[in-house]
């Protein structure tokens, strides 16, 4: 049985994985974007995606220095829902 340490590191790489996808969808919805607009909206989700940079920095500290546990390399195409 996981310690509740084990769970924690579990879940918080979940919430990791889940970060890099995200900033991996906003980087690549930036480079999609046309029109009149675009720079704007290009520059506010390149701000968005380094703001889940951030958040995967966060995560990969508690998880490596807190917990003890080792950050999650997953693939963001193989994250699976959390039931």
């Amino acid at each position: 049985m996981e310690n509740s340490k084990e769970q924690l590191a579990k879940m918080m790489n979940y919430a990791l994985e889940l970060e890099h996808a995200a900033r991996i969808q906003y980087l690549a919805h930036a480079e999609l974007v046309k029109g009149l607009n675009a720079e704007a909206i290009i520059k506010r989700l390149e701000e968005i995606a380094s703001d889940e940079e951030k958040h995967q920095v966060k995560f990969r500290n508690m998880i490596g220095n807190y917990l003890g546990g080792e950050s999650s390399m997953v693939s963001p195409r193989r994250i699976k829902p959390r039931r």
